[in-house]
């Protein structure tokens, strides 16, 4: 039995190497992104591990398929970047994994809310634009505990977000498709997005990037919100629109932003040994705004979230390779 894993940061090579020695498979890894193109280093591996934010489209797993490779295997849990359609057709099994770490998204949503809303960022630009450091009435923020939050998605992140917001005292409100049961957590749903955005000092999206769901929060959403609003996200760039956040932003129509994910983020992103310096221009003008912290994808990243995703994406390979019921089958 061997694998091979795709798009490997440093970070992942000890936990990879341990699981590989743990289960005495040979696993082998590669710093490239996944395409169809770089597949042909998996020639003679029987499956694939894979974590990225660019596509897996059709004529990769038809040339799967040609090398008789039959399952590839995220280390994430997004799914919105994969053709699943043409890995059906392929035959080509695909997994994810759905709960690695869901406290480590939402406590860096929360770390973006708290920074966003005592002004870090005005200190930030104060010292390292302006060279000075000291006192300023532009610093002064707001407790999130006179507050309202409002979490937009309450799946496995989203509940842990809302026990972290509460912790802090704040109100919190949700709007969710599906609504917990039997939730000891002390919230209140709304009917709509719309009272979110009506109700919500500080709003946090826990939601997919499934088209549906694709710039939910446009320039009609940003000039519903409050003005003295804060928009998080930590989920999937496509669920707001880039050109009209900004916008909304310069107008002074919300009051700062915590951006982790944008709109077509680049194989680059991703890729921890990079030196290339930032060219796209929404990255840039976000940047330099003062009231934003735009960070590269990387909420996710922690010790524990990392050797989760590695290690449940190995094991649903090798449930696979022996012929066992495959555990996180993509839907």
């Amino acid at each position: 039995m061997k694998i091979i894993a795709y798009n490997v940061r440093d970070d992942e090579i000890p936990f990879i190497k341990a699981w590989g020695e743990h289960n005495e498979v040979e696993v082998d890894y590669s710093i490239d992104t996944l395409n169809s193109e770089t597949l042909k280093q998996a020639q003679g591996y029987d499956g694939i591990s894979c974590l990225q934010t660019i596509p897996y489209d059709e004529e990769l797993f038809a040339e799967m398929k040609k090398m008789g490779i039959t399952m590839l295997s995220l280390r994430n849990v997004g799914l919105d970047n994969v053709d699943l359609v043409a890995a059906k057709k392929y035959g080509i099994v695909v997994t994810n994994v759905p709960d690695y770490s869901p406290a480590s998204i939402a406590e860096f949503a929360v770390t973006l809310a708290l920074a966003v809303n005592r002004k870090v960022g005005y200190m930030y630009y104060q010292l390292h634009e302006l060279g000075e450091f000291h006192f300023s009435a532009d610093f002064m923020g707001k407790l999130i505990s006179n507050q309202t939050v409002g979490v937009v998605g309450t799946g496995r992140i989203g509940k842990e977000a809302i026990r972290m917001f509460t912790g802090l005292g704040a109100k919190v409100i949700a709007y969710s498709k599906s609504h917990l049961t039997d939730s000891e957590l002390n919230f209140t749903y709304v009917d709509n997005l719309e009272d979110v955005m009506d109700q919500a000092d500080i709003i946090d999206l826990h939601i997919p990037g499934v088209p549906e769901n694709e710039h939910l929060f446009d320039e009609a959403a940003f000039k519903r919100m409050k003005s003295s609003a804060i928009l998080i996200n930590t989920a999937r760039g496509s669920i707001v629109d880039t050109t009209a956040l900004i916008a909304a932003l310069e107008r002074g129509e919300i009051a700062g932003a915590g951006i982790d994910t944008l709109e077509d983020e680049s194989a680059d992103l991703q890729n921890s040994r990079s030196t290339a310096q930032v060219t796209d221009h929404n990255v840039l003008a976000l940047s330099k705004m003062p009231n934003v912290i735009v960070t590269p994808h990387s909420a996710f990243h922690t010790d524990e979230a990392v050797m989760n995703m590695v290690n449940i994406s190995f094991n649903n390979l090798m449930q696979k390779l022996i012929g066992s019921e495959v555990n996180n089958l993509a839907k």
